[in-house]
């Protein structure tokens, strides 16, 4: 079975420029809202459920993913896109009210709706390779992915402003970075449902159950390596990230430096996007999630060495090195691995039989569960054995990725021609 697109390789420029645009916006405020999250819930609580409001961030992402993927199916790309920002735009008005009140579930609430934009920006990746030949999706897909740069950045930045807006406004001060995500948010979902164009409407395979679609994927080489490198990667990133705030401002970082080491981390994640997905194109997307699992093995190592700076020799200079080393890392790991194992759902949900937008679907529920599972524990093994015990678990972590992997070798890769069957 060949790529159903023939024709020559043509962008929609128009429709990739929406659709990086919108990630560019909105990416501010879901990044916002990630970067206070944990702190705005100690103080509030206290440090062993401050990684909650990431969880629950993940989490929402993931209960989102597979509804707003049929949503997609049924009623287009926009539609859905536009839904999905809405419901985050509602979760950062119901988060900013959490904080206000200092009411740790009514945060927790906000910050699970607020995943629905989370579910949107990853499902804007796939929009993106709709049409695409298969031999191209890699670096089409990374440029709606590297576009999420320049807004997650920036959104980390703008926790003390945020913070001196919550203050003005008479709340608590954490508060206030959360009316920012309202803003760009709301941008991002009208800038969808105004500008972005739906293709025709494709014939596609019967709908099948999240069971059938998930067992399916994992009967394949590259189903089963894509899902796994999605999950292991986000879990170690969610994971370790969740808790590096508190760990650099607990033993003495300023938010200031908090925000740096955090947009550093961002664009980690998303600045050599497009060179890891013409790698995916080029090399093949294995040995791209092969280096993304060492780039991540490698953070993991100088997250450690940060938390033992601070527990043994007391030097917190050396502490924030190597966790801002040590993070850096971890988004450059997360979006090899990640990109390439997209890049490997992309191809084989247009040649299975599901509805493609049923594949990826259940790749990002995939995703969003080992993500939130990760992020709701890092608290409590962060509280038990300290950031040194949890970037150990992280590095534990990675185990299946390199078992997959192994396997994988085993089996052999996708044709080039993206013939498959799931």
């Amino acid at each position: 079975m060949t790529s159903p697109v023939t024709a020559p390789f043509r962008v929609d420029r128009r429709r990739v420029a929406t659709l990086a645009g919108t990630q560019l916006v909105a990416g501010v405020g879901v990044s916002g809202g990630i970067g206070v999250g944990a702190l705005l819930a100690e103080e509030i609580s206290s440090e062993r459920w401050s990684g909650l409001p990431q969880t629950m961030i993940v989490l929402g992402s993931a209960i989102a993913a597979v509804p707003l993927a049929r949503f997609a199916g049924t009623h287009g790309r926009r539609a859905s896109l536009t839904l999905g920002y809405g419901i985050a735009v509602l979760g950062a008005l119901v988060a900013f009210t959490g904080g206000a009140l200092r009411s740790l579930p009514v945060l927790l609430a906000g910050a699970a709706l607020t995943g629905g934009g989370m579910a949107a920006g990853l499902q804007a990746r796939f929009a993106a390779t709709d049409g695409v030949p298969d031999s191209r999706r890699g670096r089409v897909l990374s440029l709606v992915v590297w576009a999420s740069a320049a807004g997650a950045v920036l959104g980390p930045n703008l926790i003390g402003p945020g913070t001196r807006l919550g203050a003005a406004l008479g709340v608590t001060s954490l508060a206030g970075p959360w009316l920012f995500a309202v803003t760009t948010l709301t941008i991002g979902a009208a800038s969808i449902a105004l500008l972005l164009r739906d293709g025709r409407p494709a014939s596609a395979p019967p709908r099948r159950h999240i069971r059938t679609t998930l067992t399916a994927m994992l009967h394949h080489a590259d189903g089963r390596l894509g899902l796994i490198a999605m999950a292991t990667g986000h879990a170690v990133m969610v994971g370790i990230m969740a808790m590096s705030s508190v760990h650099l401002h607990g033993h003495g970082s300023t938010l200031r430096f908090v925000g740096i080491v955090v947009s550093a981390h961002v664009a980690g994640m998303y600045a050599l996007a497009p060179v890891f997905g013409w790698l995916a194109d080029r090399l093949g997307a294995r040995a791209v999630v092969g280096l993304g699992g060492a780039l991540l093995l490698a953070g993991t190592a100088c997250t450690w060495s940060s938390g033992r700076a601070d527990a043994g020799s007391g030097s917190h200079a050396a502490a924030e090195a190597w966790a801002t080393v040590g993070l850096v890392l971890l988004g450059l790991g997360w979006s090899a691995a990640t990109i390439a194992a997209a890049t490997l759902v992309a191809v084989l949900s247009h040649h299975g039989g599901a509805t493609p937008t049923d594949v990826q679907g259940v790749a990002d529920l995939t995703m969003g569960l080992a993500g939130a599972t990760a992020g709701a524990l890092s608290g409590v093994a962060m509280a038990a054995w300290g950031y040194q015990g949890l970037s150990i678990a992280g590095a534990v972590l990675l185990a299946p990725l390199l078992v997959a992997l192994m396997g994988h070798i085993r089996t052999g890769a996708l044709p080039r021609d993206g013939s498959a069957t799931a």
